[in-house]
């Protein structure tokens, strides 16, 4: 137990082994949370899975861009050439 902000809190470590590795995480619950196992359980699995959705849908690339007198273009590959297509404001 640890005391923050003056209220008692407990830290309720936990892991799962993933395919893509341990996801470790922590619950910092006050002392008196009044939550049962199985809610607490029900934390502990939203925080993986929201941590699983991050690593199996990981967010696009930028596009990548050039910017020639004032005007951005963005680089996109068409049948195998990289070529420059203006970026819209």
């Amino acid at each position: 137990m640890a005391q923050e902000g003056g209220a008692m809190t407990i830290k309720i470590v936990f892991e799962y082994a993933t395919r893509y590795g341990v996801f470790r995480d922590a619950l910092h619950l006050p002392d008196d949370h009044g939550l049962t196992d199985a809610e607490i359980a029900a934390m502990q699995q939203e925080r993986l899975d929201n941590w699983l959705y991050i690593v199996e849908n990981p967010p696009a690339p930028e596009p990548e861009t050039v910017e020639i007198d004032g005007v951005t273009y963005e680089k996109v590959e068409i049948d195998g050439q990289i070529v420059l297509k203006p970026v819209q404001a």
